[in-house]
């Protein structure tokens, strides 16, 4: 049977010259291509109230969570820190109580670059809020702008056995668009990979079926990155 997936979505907060006031909720088509192209039916489920998790966990088999803002340091017990930029605290409560209840209902969640982030505060780890002015060991370019969104441009570092042994290696080149980053994980969550210079990229509970990367695998698909599609292949297949 078909499995359906949902995918909590982004919004427009502002704004701009597509769609005038008419604020919408929206996902990117290359998560959507992903998840189709795994064998999966992907659901976008718009923001709602925290109240409204339970009932949306109940109608998919699984949850994947996406990139956009920084998560409010408010969920991890700090002051926004001088470079902290744009936060959604609505959709930061409505994806923290769509991960409690996925884990409660025992359905896998997937995170990708924010989605890493907000599973690990809202299973009580913290983020770094802002990587070149807080993690001293930086060394590789977690920004690659202006270097095209498909183009992979760093390495990663595996840390020990886990569901990406197969599906990614050392010698694979992956992307990143992020200033935030997991700092002290939750407890539960095991480290998978990291940077060169040592930033999280990827973690997992394969007890309660998280995953995690930091990079942007739904980005490569566009670069055509055979292992970018074998990591949406690989969550599909856990479910």
């Amino acid at each position: 049977m078909i499995k359906k997936i949902g995918i909590p979505s982004n919004n427009v907060l502002h704004a701009n010259p597509i769609f005038g006031t008419n604020y919408v909720d929206y996902v990117q088509k290359n998560y959507i291509d992903g998840l189709t192209n795994a064998g999966a039916l992907p659901v976008m489920l718009p923001i709602a109230q925290p109240e409204s998790a339970k009932a949306y966990v109940d109608i998919v088999d699984a949850l994947v969570f996406v990139g956009g803002q920084d998560v409010s340091p408010e969920y991890f017990e700090e002051e926004p820190h001088l470079k902290l930029v744009e936060i959604d605290r609505g959709r930061d409560a409505f994806e923290i109580a769509l991960v409690t209840e996925a884990i409660r209902q025992e359905k896998p969640i997937f995170g990708i670059c924010r989605g890493l982030q907000i599973i690990n505060v809202a299973l009580g780890g913290t983020l770094y809020q802002d990587l070149p002015s807080q993690y001293h060991a930086l060394t590789v370019k977690h920004d690659q702008y202006p270097t095209k969104w498909y183009m992979p441009t760093h390495h990663l570092v595996l840390k020990r056995q886990s569901w990406l042994n197969g599906v990614i290696n050392e010698e694979t080149l992956v992307n990143s668009f992020h200033h935030q980053a997991a700092k002290d994980l939750a407890k539960g969550l095991i480290l998978d990979a990291t940077s060169t210079d040592g930033v999280i990229e990827a973690f997992s509970d394969e007890k309660r079926r998280i995953y995690a990367v930091q990079w942007h695998p739904e980005m490569l698909l566009m670069g055509q990155v055979p292992e970018a599609q074998a990591l949406f292949n690989a969550f599909v297949d856990k479910i």
